[in-house]
Parts: structure tokens; sequence; C-alpha cells
């Protein structure tokens, strides 16, 4: 009978790695974790597009990505140097987050112009400093969410950690059609004028679908 050229050996002090070639066999011991994960890299699970503030959960063996809605509304900003936060209109807001073991967690947020109902709704640059060309956030010296957070496929405490931070002066261009300079002068303008609503023709698109960034996930 042909014997196999590699095998996995369990026995009550530990795991061997056994590979033939030829006549010729070499032993190797081997962490059941690394095994662990080895195999769940191959496991994937997609809930696809939800209804409820959490879009879409995705497992991919340990790294699992989770999306964010927060609808159109008015929020209270900080800036940085300001003591009085601003009460401004935000358009529809996508976070996400994706985390693999240990690792710090990986952000990015973007703005739409309506609840997105399929994968392919388009992308705009978010309103707001900090944030930049690619989605990404920096976010400075913000402390990350709790352990417990990161396991969930919640983010509320990722939105209450990102928007009541301070907002300085970094990432200020290129999110306004108004003010292209700096996004920080078109949230002061609609402050003063006590506007109700983000005007979605000002938001500056990402010339990429939802659907596109996950491909390229």
């Amino acid at each position: 009978m042909e014997q196999p050229s590699l095998s996995l050996d369990f026995y009550s002090y530990g795991v061997l790695l056994r590979k033939r070639d030829g006549e010729t066999m070499t032993e190797y011991p081997v962490d059941p974790a690394q095994i662990a994960a080895a195999l769940a890299a191959r496991v994937i699970f997609d809930t696809g597009l939800l209804g409820a503030d959490t879009l879409l959960v995705r497992y991919e063996g340990v790294k699992q990505l989770v999306i964010g809605y927060r609808k159109a509304q008015k929020t209270g900003l900080y800036l940085e140097g300001s003591e009085t936060p601003l009460r401004v209109p935000l358009p529809g807001l996508i976070l996400i987050r994706v985390t693999k073991e240990h690792r710090r967690p990986a952000y990015h947020l973007y703005a739409v112009k309506r609840r997105p109902q399929h994968l392919d709704v388009a992308l705009f640059h978010a309103p707001l400093p900090n944030i930049y060309t690619s989605g990404s956030i920096c976010w400075g010296t913000v402390r990350t969410v709790s352990e417990t957070a990161l396991t969930g496929a919640s983010l509320a405490e990722d939105w209450q950690q990102l928007l009541g931070s301070p907002f300085g002066d970094h990432s200020v261009q290129g999110k306004s059609n108004a003010y292209r300079q700096d996004i920080r002068q078109q949230l002061i303008a609609l402050e003063k004028r006590k506007a109700r609503r983000y005007p979605t023709s000002d938001l500056l698109p990402m010339q990429k679908t939802l659907s596109q960034l996950l491909g390229a996930e």
C-alpha cells in the first residue's frame, strides 16, 4: 500500500508532523493552535446584506470583517482647540472594521447618499477630518475599543469612540465640493445656518462601490 507523504499524528503529549521522502522520514513537533488556524483559514462565512445597523459580517478563518451603517443625523462633533461641540448634520456613514487574531483592528469610513440596499452602492469620502483619501482612519491617541466589543458584531462602541473624539487638522482636503481645502469650514458653515441635512451634492465620490471594496479585502 502507498504510504502518505505527509501526516499528522496526535499523542497525549503533543502533535507530530511526519514527512516522508522515499525511504527517509522526518518528524517535527507542531503547535495544535497553528493547525487549527490553518484549517480555519479555509472556512468562509458571510451573512450577506442585513437590514439592521450591522450591514454585514464576514468571517474568513481568523479574520473578521464587520460593516456598520449610521443613518444621516445631527451629531455633536468636537474640533481640536474648542470645548464646545459643533451641532452639524452628517450624511449616512459606513464604518468597516477588520480584525485578525490579536492584531490592532483596521478601520475604514465612507459616506453614502442613502441606506445601502445592495453591495453595489456608491461610496463617497466621509466629510470629516482625520480620514485619509483611502477611507482609513487616523486615530491618533484615541484608545481602541474593548476586547469584548472587538469579538462581537456590533460597532456601537466603535462609533462612539470615533465621533466622540476631537477631530484635528489632518486630512481635511478633498472632502467637500464647496470647501475642497478644508472640510471643517463646511461643518462650521452648516452649523451657522442651522442646516437640518447634509447636502449630498457636496459629497465627493470615491470612484468605487462597496462590492468592489470587499472584493479587494
